[in-house]
């Protein structure tokens, strides 16, 4: 219904263009067959052009998340229900909808019995055929016209007054104005409630008439005879819109038409003053092809990014354009990445607001939004191998295909499992000591630019700064302008594109590619029948120079060595647009080696259909990670503890790979950790369309003394 509204309103725009340049420039004007031209133009236009789409590319930043609370890998995925939106049974579109039909219904019906009457007449008439058409001569008709190659003209007209009649008639039966007709009588089907679809109708049939008196007038022995039939004819019958009558438009203006003297040719090219019109309604329908930035400041936040989302906003993740061995960069056509809108209903029908949207994809091109309090969901950029996974607390969850044809109509089921949680507290924010009127993430994500250092007090803390109204805790905001007054260094939020250093004019997320493209498998490797995937963790500086290039703990040194090698021969990247940019990019490689000679270039996925599975589920990991850990001694005599944030990637064949540190606390911890999840095996890998593929998996690893064990 809604692309059927927006095919309406282009028509609308396209006719109603067409008529104003007509009415205004080309009315009164006598090169009436160009005229013609010009209007069957406007109406095939009306018709065809709002298919027509001008695209162009847009591209957005990413949000930015911080301070993003790591919830453990068995923690489930449910976010929170929105309180349940009715709606009233009264529906507007709906009743615009029968409306619509119902008038164009009637203008149908009008056009069919038109057509039988005529022939009806037909079929009671006496039949004459005269040059190449077939007079039809019947009782009480005094209004002549012609329908097709049909020329209705009254018993009683005489023999002088027929000729005059018919040389005008021939015309509209060779120059076959019927089809005109036709044409416009569909259009003012589909546009009855746009008045210019009836104007333009009259204008078509005025032209007609021009045209005819234009030729009859060259051909009859005495223009005043000519004249005076066709001022015989005002009092005639009312006229068939699908016909074209003699008698059509009796008025001075058209005898003054007759007499008019044909002036300058270059007044014909006043049609091009339609071109404008073309430009106006091509840009005001434009379409935006939007695609994002990303955010890469913080290796943590790239992961949680889909589980963070604020509601309402796309977010995309690293998504690099592909490069072959030669370092040419192959972009992806355009033309892949859509547009899915659609809307979620409970088991009633009624909107579900709050359902999380993820889309499956690797590294770049998973996007999560959440529905509107009316259920509605927009995703854009999205590929036909992607799938949509829904997600709600208290309704299971699904997977689907994106439909592009159509706006999607998901109706979720209640999960009969489901037990709700207690509800969880949400801290207020304070922003230079201000407590902020606006909830969290809101609050913060205003701040744009000037967003400086984020902490989260715990209820006790807050409570004893900020008093009872901080009962759940506080997110205490220190503004960028504020820290840098307090001597407090506090870079630069990357919001924009502009923000971001660029690799040789593309965006910062084909360096991936670049580098991939130009590994070799080492030949020491092969003979240790060594694989696997290697991460490299580097900086991009301000002045476009690539620092502190080092692979993570516990990489093989021979398969590390080789991507750090291809990483030192890269070129210097380009600054950043902005030049409030005041901080290094991290970054990451991510490498896949696999036997004999394979280099693997596709990064692995970040949703998938069906997320890697341990034997035994997450508290079996769990468990697998508490009876492995050795605690270094080391690290006990120190005193340090604290929880490590691991990365690596489930392989297709259910092992962990390219373990690396997101969030580390101490070498000594670190080094354990990366050990000990290394040891993981027997995954029941993602599955994709079907297919095992590799995916991105997280682990939270907690060193406690308290506990004297890890």
């Amino acid at each position: 219904m809604e692309a059927f509204a927006g095919y309406l309103l282009k028509s609308y725009a396209w006719l109603t263009g067409f008529a104003l340049i007509y009415l205004i420039f080309l009315r009164n004007e006598r090169f009436f067959l160009i005229k013609r031209y010009y209007l069957l133009t406007g109406i095939l236009t009306a018709l065809i052009f709002p298919f027509v789409s001008i695209r162009y590319q847009v591209e957005l930043p990413a949000a930015e998340f911080s301070n993003v609370t790591m919830a453990p890998p068995d923690t489930s995925y449910n976010p929170v229900v929105s309180e349940e939106v009715t709606t009233g049974s009264f529906d507007i579109r709906k009743m615009l909808l029968y409306s619509y039909l119902a008038g164009a219904l009637i203008l149908i019906i009008r056009f069919l019995w038109q057509a039988v009457s005529i022939m009806r007449m037909i079929r009671k008439s006496a039949l004459q055929k005269r040059d190449r058409t077939i007079l039809v001569r019947t009782g009480g008709l005094y209004s002549s016209f012609s329908f097709f190659n049909y020329v209705f003209i009254g018993s009683e007209v005489g023999d002088q007054e027929l000729d005059e009649i018919m040389n005008h008639e021939l015309v509209h039966v060779k120059q076959k104005h019927w089809f005109d007709l036709i044409l416009a009588e569909l259009l003012r089907v589909l546009q009855w409630m746009n008045p210019f679809a009836w104007i333009y109708s009259g204008f078509i049939r005025q032209n007609h008439e021009y045209l005819a008196d234009e030729s009859a007038l060259q051909k009859t022995s005495d223009p005043s005879v000519y004249k005076a039939v066709l001022a015989n004819q005002i009092l005639g019958l009312p006229v068939f819109s699908i016909s074209n009558s003699f008698s059509f438009s009796i008025n001075k203006k058209r005898f003054d038409m007759m007499n008019r003297i044909i002036t300058s040719p270059y007044r014909k090219l006043k049609v091009l003053l339609v071109l404008p019109v073309f430009a106006v309604i091509l840009y005001a329908f434009a379409e935006a092809d939007y695609s994002y930035a990303a955010q890469t400041a913080d290796p943590v936040n790239i992961e949680l990014a889909v589980n963070a989302a604020p509601a309402g906003n796309d977010v995309t993740l690293l998504n690099p354009p592909v490069t072959n061995e030669q370092g040419t960069t192959i972009t992806k056509e355009i033309a892949d990445q859509k547009q899915v809108k659609g809307v979620v209903l409970k088991e009633d029908g009624q909107p579900l607001a709050g359902v999380d949207i993820t889309t499956t994809g690797a590294m770049g091109n998973a996007y999560a939004v959440t529905t509107d309090n009316e259920g509605r969901f927009v995703l854009n950029n999205i590929t036909p191998d992607q799938s949509l996974l829904f997600f709600c607390r208290g309704y299971r969850q699904m997977t689907l295909k994106p439909d592009f044809s159509k706006e999607m109509s998901v109706r979720m089921e209640r999960d009969p499992e489901y037990m709700p949680p207690p509800q969880r507290p949400t801290p207020i924010v304070v922003i230079d000591g201000v407590i902020s009127e606006k909830p969290y993430p809101d609050a913060i994500r205003e701040l744009g630019y000037d967003l400086g250092p984020v902490r989260l007090l715990p209820p006790n803390e807050a409570t004893e700064k900020y008093g009872e109204k901080a009962i759940n805790g506080v997110y205490e905001v220190t503004t960028r302008k504020k820290a840098l007054e307090m001597g407090i260094r506090s870079p630069l939020p990357r919001l924009a594109p502009e923000d971001y250093p660029t690799f040789q004019g593309q965006r910062h997320t084909v360096f991936n590619e670049w580098v991939a493209s130009r590994v070799r498998y080492p030949a020491a490797a092969k003979e240790k029948m060594l694989e696997g995937w290697i991460t490299v963790n580097l900086n991009i500086e301000l002045d476009g120079a690539i620092s502190n290039i080092a692979a993570g703990p516990g990489t093989d040194p021979v398969l590390g060595g080789e991507v750090v090698r291809v990483i030192n021969t890269a070129p210097a990247w380009d600054k950043p647009k902005n030049p409030d940019v005041d901080s290094p990019l991290p970054l990451s490689v991510t490498v896949g080696f696999r036997l004999p000679d394979q280099i693997l270039k596709d990064p692995p996925y970040i949703v998938v259909e069906q997320m890697p599975v341990y034997p035994g589920g997450e508290i079996e990991l769990l468990n697998f990670l508490k009876n492995n850990l050795v605690y270094p001694e080391a690290a006990k005599a120190e005193n340090i503890e604290g929880r490590v944030i691991l990365r690596f990637i489930v392989t297709t064949k259910g092992n962990a790979e390219s373990v690396s540190v997101l969030k580390g606390v101490h070498p000594l911890l670190d080094a354990e950790a990366v050990k000990t999840v290394s040891k993981l095996s027997g995954f029941k890998p993602g599955m994709q369309d079907g297919k095992a593929v590799n995916v991105w998996y997280m682990v939270p690893v907690t060193f406690s003394l308290q506990q004297d064990t890890p």
